[in-house]
């Protein structure tokens, strides 16, 4: 009986004392589910700061239109992280907001006598107009150790934050296509389908745009597409790039276009210029992508196609000459050739006997004389006349005699119009 009343007071002290440590735990239990990232804030126990720019506390940071400026959010706490931190969108009118790096730089310092650990993400902007920009709060996404062990997951929200941007330069305006960068790398290829080229063969222009501190879609659009008579262009899918590597943010585009080639002959492709602000020298700077010229022969079917029109002409002309050759051997047919041309075929004959009786015959019908030196008194007529009659045979001598004497038609007509023009003016007065 002693034994079992013994056992009965042992259970009944097992159960007061479980009692008692249910009670003694409630109130912290109680505390750790009412435990949130508000109160975790409060209590200094996790903290998030952001400025803009390189230093924390630099006041308003004043930057160029386009240009790349660091939004800086750091987190930290006098425990650690426990999970991943997430940092909400950022939507500005007129900015380009993008979280290029995906890591943070975490490191630790101490405060306060305490070891905090601390994480610190950056944000990259690009202001796209002039003016002054106010990024609103960001939400940032945490998860770190509580002070009991517990971990709390909340949003912590950054400062509003502000910044001002401006034209660089009177030189440039915002509907003028430019950048901003720290350093520019530009890189061209050429490529043809063969060596020899000819009408229907290609050519693929490719040129890589590198900057450094910039955006990849705020790179210039280089490689138009534009066809022309000399080649067809068929512009291929841009390639556009942003990595970062230990702070350095480097923006490649590359564009690509393929030409056929059209037309046989010199085909010309132009230079390519643009402009951007260097932000290491604050000076505008323009680069010239150099073009190239390439040769490429005919094909019957190209060459007939670029030359239709003059070969129509040419088509067009050699029939009018055919019909004038036809009609005008008809027209001689029954009629006596004319003198010029009896006279050219009997010189290219070398027939010269009858190439002076020819000249003679001339003589007398245009000059009325019957001898040749007395056509002209001029001494080089005299010579030339006397050169004929001796027989020299000479196609240019005789040629130039035919000339003379046709001129000598010419002269003696015009001064036989004369005095018959101040005689008719001479009774109209």
């Amino acid at each position: 009986m002693q034994n079992h009343y013994s056992l009965h007071q042992s259970n009944q002290l097992i159960t007061i004392g479980f009692l008692v440590a249910l009670v003694l735990l409630m109130p912290f239990n109680g505390f750790a589910a009412e435990l949130d990232i508000d109160q975790l804030q409060r209590n200094h126990d996790v903290e998030i700061t952001a400025w803009i720019g390189q230093q924390e506390d630099s006041g308003a940071a004043h930057v160029s239109v386009n240009q790349q400026v660091i939004l800086n959010i750091e987190v930290a706490t006098p425990r650690w992280f426990t999970g991943g931190t997430r940092i909400g969108a950022i939507d500005v009118a007129n900015l380009i907001a993008k979280q290029r790096n995906q890591l943070a730089t975490n490191f630790t310092d101490r405060k306060r006598d305490q070891t905090w650990s601390r994480q610190r993400w950056e944000v990259t902007l690009y202001p796209q107009a002039s003016g002054s920009f106010v990024i609103p709060p960001v939400p940032v996404w945490v998860k770190v150790s509580a002070p009991d062990g517990s971990n709390v997951a909340g949003t912590l929200y950054t400062p509003p934050l502000q910044f001002d941007a401006a034209l660089p330069t009177g030189l440039i305006s915002d509907q003028t296509p430019w950048f901003v960068a720290s350093n520019v790398e530009v890189e061209q290829q050429w490529q043809t389908s063969q060596e020899q080229l000819k009408v229907g063969d290609t050519i693929t222009r490719t040129v890589t745009v590198s900057a450094q501190d910039s955006l990849s879609v705020l790179l210039p659009n280089l490689l138009s597409g534009q066809s022309t008579q000399q080649y067809h262009a068929y512009t291929q899918p841009h390639q556009l790039s942003d990595t970062q590597t230990r702070g350095d943010y480097q923006s490649t585009r590359t564009e690509q276009s393929v030409y056929v080639i059209q037309q046989g002959g010199d085909v010309t492709f132009p230079d390519i210029e643009f402009q951007w602000w260097n932000s290491k020298r604050n000076q505008l700077e323009t680069v010239v992508v150099h073009g190239q010229r390439f040769h490429a022969k005919h094909t019957l079917a190209s060459f007939l196609k670029a030359y239709s029109s003059w070969l129509m002409a040419a088509g067009i002309v050699f029939a009018l000459m055919a019909a004038a050759t036809i009609a005008i051997k008809r027209y001689y047919r029954k009629r006596p050739a004319p003198a010029w041309l009896t006279f050219n075929r009997l010189v290219k004959a070398k027939r010269w006997s009858e190439v002076r009786t020819l000249l003679y015959r001339q003589t007398r019908t245009h000059t009325s004389q019957l001898e040749m030196t007395k056509v002209d008194n001029s001494q080089q007529w005299q010579k030339e006349s006397t050169r004929i009659q001796q027989g020299e045979e000479n196609i240019r001598l005789v040629k130039s005699l035919w000339r003379k004497i046709r001129n000598k038609k010419s002269s003696k007509f015009v001064i036989g119009i004369k005095p018959a023009l101040l005689e008719l003016t001479g009774k109209r007065r």
